[in-house]
């Protein structure tokens, strides 16, 4: 079996952990490594991380409302880890989703914008003055084109520039380094 990105901080993420994301993506018909990168960015495998500004919790970041949504609350989602966000909450949010996500990019859409799905890179998200735009402002500023609108690309942008940075990092640390493959380069596609 091919080795997913991020594989390598199994001492954070136990094996069953691997299993159980190998066992989603089947379900929703992605590639595993797809997930892996999708969770790296979200919260670095962290599965109690939670976003101060939104509540946004765990793998995937979901907003409370979500979580409501899904048929749970935020009190009792937390303490909840790895495999069992990924049956209770990655799966069923993402399932709606199968057959739309055609490559890592697709599935961090589908987290972070599902309408996004299907819309070419110039598809406008938020404009400037919007709430949307201003809670994610650095995806314009910092890894897109600074025009005063969240579009696609600059999501897309954002996601490859952190998966590549982290990998690259991780490549010069000594505690990864001899774990990760020599021209191991992430599939995005």
């Amino acid at each position: 079996m091919e080795i997913l990105p991020f594989e390598w901080l199994t001492f954070r993420n136990p094996f069953g952990f691997i299993s159980k994301v190998r066992e989603v993506s089947a379900k929703l018909q992605i590639k595993p490594e797809w997930l892996m990168l999708v969770i790296w960015v979200e919260s670095r495998f962290d599965s109690q991380a939670i976003n101060p500004a939104s509540n946004a919790f765990g793998l995937i970041q979901c907003l409370p409302s979500t979580l409501a949504r899904l048929g749970y609350s935020l009190e009792y989602v937390k303490g909840k880890y790895g495999e069992w966000q990924l049956e209770h909450l990655v799966l069923p949010y993402l399932k709606p989703y199968v057959g739309k996500m055609n490559s890592a990019y697709d599935v961090y859409l589908a987290i972070f914008s599902p309408v996004c799905l299907g819309k070419n890179d110039g598809y406008v998200i938020a404009l400037e003055h919007e709430k949307a735009y201003r809670g994610n402002k650095v995806l314009d500023t910092v890894y897109g084109d600074h025009d005063g609108k969240l579009e696609v690309i600059d999501v897309k942008c954002f996601f490859k520039q952190a998966v590549t940075k982290s990998i690259k990092l991780h490549k010069k640390d000594r505690k990864y380094a001899s774990k990760i493959p020599i021209f191991y380069e992430p599939s995005l596609y």
